[in-house]
């Protein structure tokens, strides 16, 4: 044996037994893993990512069957009892989750959870445990560790919920760590905290570690060598340099070209998208699994596929990323022609607005004055870290919530209440797409009632004929047929789901759409396909757009101008390219720095922000940002509010930096 070797995946298969006959999850997956080296694992949602991870804790369902080997340290982890197996897990291996609410118990603290894992684990007494989950939340940089231990999951950020479930995993002292997603559903400046902790831990308690991701530029953090998976199969298999700058399989080249990056923009190019989506895989199905989606495939293709070493320590299952007997038409950005925009008068203009909460008694301003107007035809992006205000702000201009004090024109008419007391010609204006489709869309619709509901209440069209060629029209525009039009939401991919909530607010050709964080959950191939999408409907239909987004690159390539928010606050604002080029706010540029880059080899200059934002329910004296700044002046920061300065017709800056003192 080499000792050499922690992990050792051989020939492995899992296949699940389903209603609708075998499915192939995994397909002779076959790779190893060095003592204190990182695997990047990616591909897009149903690609056999998790299914891998449980494989290796040997945590899968009854239904599924394995075959192959998994050698930890030499042990077959397949072979192992289940009594065997609680020896292992958590001691030696350990996996943080994606979702920290669904890991951590809601009804005990942190510390007694913490406490559980060394009394179970090592057999530590209370009093040892505690001294130990103490000192695990220092070593993860989370202050006031004493008092942490005493609080209950939901007083905390899910930032912290995460850093909560690696140190769960770290206390047990593993050999091998594997993250399965542990950032998606954190704010940019949150997960680079996390990158960075996770990179720090990997060489601090010389761990190996797996790391699951279908972002690219987080693997990148984190890994030394990347695992491109499809369909159950390893399809490439090398260091992030090599398979970065000259990847040789077609799938892991269109990945890496799906995603939104800094000078893609839509006025000059159109993002790349992979055709299709991952469709299940039967155990009689062969050969090539990326086939009927590839844009290099040629006759003999199936004759040629299989895994081989093509250079020292990269694999690939295929070579034909850059072949030239295929034209690259589909894997690089496509340029498109000049938009001519019209901007004919504001279609929005917010005066003074508030919206505050009560919680306990006590006044939160989620929403702090804020002052803006957003012209007809354009996008307005809007960025900044959970809590800052951006939703609650997209759902006041909705009408779902009411504004406390302030007022809100759309094209002139007053529209400060509620939805309940718009008009509807106003209700038709206004839509609103929000995060998750799954939870947007009725289950117990078809999507022709879903699409078809808005017509006949607001549009007032009663023939269900007419309502029909409608829906099949607007779904031809979303690139869905009309053998949707029987199917429900639960029936659909993600991808699809977005979609139908695009067509729904389309079809009443609103004049201005919020879209509330639309692409957060989507794989990088969706998320280019729907964001395409949106651009070319808005285009065509010069509706406006407010986009909601933690994600600058995606916020970068959509929108023409960008408002970057703090507890509730516009801390800059003006036209895209003057938001991020210098000059920029503190905490603007902390965002910029935080955006992982898809290049391994660029590296920049990363801003950290440390602390959290000061509590929404005390009245703030000062810059809301002073606290986590690091180009902090003095004391003016702390005792007087930033008024914004002017850096041309449109951008401003609300910082004591620029002011004319």
């Amino acid at each position: 044996m080499n000792h050499n070797i922690i992990l050792d995946v051989q020939g492995l298969s899992v296949n699940y037994q389903t209603y609708y006959g075998t499915v192939s999850a995994l397909r002779d997956v076959t790779f190893k893993l060095k003592e204190k080296q990182s695997l990047g694992i990616i591909g897009e949602s149903g690609s056999g990512k998790s299914t891998l991870a449980f494989s290796i804790m040997n945590y899968l369902a009854s239904n599924g069957s394995t075959d192959g080997n998994i050698l930890y340290q030499g042990e077959n982890i397949l072979e192992k009892s289940e009594r065997e197996m609680v020896g292992l897990r958590g001691n030696k291996i350990a996996m943080v989750y994606q979702n920290p609410y669904s890991s951590l118990n809601p009804s005990l603290t942190i510390g007694k959870q913490l406490d559980e894992v060394t009394i179970f684990h090592r057999n530590l007494s209370k009093k040892d445990a505690r001294k130990e989950s103490v000192a695990i939340l220092k070593d993860l940089y989370l202050g006031d560790a004493e008092g942490l231990v005493k609080r209950f999951p939901h007083q905390i950020s899910g930032g912290m919920q995460q850093r909560i479930c690696i140190a769960m995993a770290l206390l047990c002292r593993p050999d091998l760590m594997i993250l399965d997603e542990p950032t998606t559903a954190l704010d940019v400046t949150t997960e680079a905290v996390i990158l960075d902790l996770i990179n720090d831990l990997k060489k601090r308690y010389q761990m190996s570690m797996i790391y699951i991701s279908h972002d690219m530029g987080v693997v990148n953090k984190v890994s030394d060598n990347i695992a491109v998976m499809y369909r159950g199969e390893v399809v490439e298999y090398g260091d992030k340099k090599s398979m970065f700058h000259k990847p040789e399989h077609p799938y892991t080249r269109a990945l890496i070209n799906c995603i939104p990056r800094s000078g893609i923009v839509k006025e000059e190019y159109r993002l790349n998208t992979i055709p299709g989506y991952v469709r299940k895989r039967s155990i009689d199905e062969g050969g090539c699994p990326f086939l009927d989606r590839c844009g290099k495939r040629v006759e003999n293709c199936e004759s040629r596929y299989g895994l081989r070493e093509i250079a020292e320590d990269h694999f690939t299952a295929c070579d034909r990323a850059f072949a030239k007997d295929v034209a690259d038409d589909s894997l690089i950005p496509k340029k498109v022609d000049v938009i001519e925009k019209t901007e004919d008068g504001e279609a929005l203009n917010i005066v003074n607005l508030y919206k505050t909460f009560n919680s306990r008694g006590k006044k939160v301003r989620a929403v702090d004055g804020l002052n803006f107007s957003l012209k007809k035809n354009n996008v307005l992006g809007i960025v900044g870290e959970s809590g800052c205000g951006k939703s609650t702000l997209g759902y006041t201009v909705t009408g779902l919530l009411k504004p406390s004090k302030g007022k809100i024109y759309f094209d002139g008419t007053d529209i400060s209440m509620t939805w309940k007391r718009r008009s509807p010609e106003v209700l038709k204006e206004i839509q609103l797409i929000f995060q998750n489709p799954g939870r947007s869309l009725n289950p117990s619709f078809t999507i022709e009632q879903i699409i078809g509901r808005p017509m006949k209440r607001l549009l007032g069209i009663k023939s269900k004929t007419e309502r029909r060629e409608r829906i099949i029209e607007i779904l031809k525009q979303v690139d869905l047929g009309k053998e949707y039009l029987k199917r429900k939401a639960t029936q659909l991919s993600g991808g699809e789901m977005q979609r139908v909530a695009v067509a729904r607010a389309f079809v009443l050709s609103p004049g201005l759409i919020v879209c509330d964080e639309p692409t957060s959950a989507l794989d990088v191939s969706v998320q280019s396909s729907v964001l395409n999408l949106l651009t070319d409907l808005q285009q065509r239909s010069g509706a406006s757009y407010i986009f909601i987004s933690h994600d600058l690159n995606v916020v970068n390539y959509i929108s023409d101008y960008i408002m970057v928010m703090y507890l509730g606050r516009i801390v800059e604002f003006g036209k895209r390219d003057e938001v991020t080029s210098p000059p920029y706010h503190p905490y603007t540029e902390a965002l910029l720095s935080a955006v992982p880059d898809v290049d391994p080899a660029l590296t920049k200059g990363a801003v950290r922000l440390e602390g959290a934002p000061p509590n929404p329910t005390k009245k703030i004296k000062g810059c809301p940002f002073a606290g986590r700044c690091h180009k902090k002046i003095g004391e003016i920061c702390e005792n007087v509010t930033p008024e914004p300065v002017g850096f041309g017709e449109i951008h401003s800056i609300a910082c004591h930096l620029y002011s004319a003192d």
